[in-house]
């Protein structure tokens, strides 16, 4: 599946300049933090360049496998179309991207995100291409979730095993509660 056209030139352009060692580098290392399925306290991308890595070798298949996951939410419903969204620990916007390529008539989206690095390049990829009310929100999902509002849609995409397992009840919980109308986990 296809990047939709305004992410992919993003992309492209927030990798223009990184020199290719460098990138291939923070890939590899954002890669082991990954296979190890780190729980150190320590955010998988903090910093700028590990972002960039995301960018360059998951972010297409986080995509492919977001959109598929709302298509199906689609096909089974095909009356519903949310207004409004909720994505738990958001990463750069990937289910945002995904679901006004599906929903394009979305009107507000809320991301909770715990990395300001991931917010920024998020926020930028998203700041020329959305029609969306779009807000960026810093937050630890396992603590930050009791101001939100709830939302037609609530996405958790590729968070649950970064989380310690004995918050997960709770953090399903909320999420259920914050959910109006769909809740969407993508593991």
């Amino acid at each position: 599946m296809e990047l939709p056209i305004p992410l992919r030139q993003g992309v492209e352009r927030l990798l223009e300049k990184v020199p290719l060692p460098t990138l291939k580098q923070a890939a590899k290392t954002l890669s082991d933090r990954y296979r190890a399925e780190l729980r150190d306290g320590r955010l998988h991308m903090a910093e700028e360049i590990a972002v960039k890595a995301y960018l360059a070798t998951r972010l297409p298949a986080t995509y492919a496998a977001v959109r598929a996951s709302l298509d199906a939410v689609g096909e089974a419903r095909p009356d519903h179309a949310p207004k409004t969204l909720l994505d738990v620990g958001a990463g750069p916007g990937t289910v945002l991207w995904a679901a006004l390529d599906l929903w394009p008539d979305l009107e507000q989206a809320v991301l909770i995100e715990a990395s300001a690095a991931v917010r920024r390049v998020g926020a930028a990829l998203a700041a020329e291409a959305m029609t969306a009310r779009v807000a960026w929100l810093a937050g630890d999902v396992t603590v930050d979730l009791a101001d939100l509002r709830p939302a037609e849609l609530v996405t958790c995409a590729y968070v649950l095993d970064e989380i310690g397992p004995a918050s997960l009840p709770a953090l399903i919980d909320r999420l259920w509660r914050l959910t109006d109308d769909t809740l969407l986990i993508v593991e």
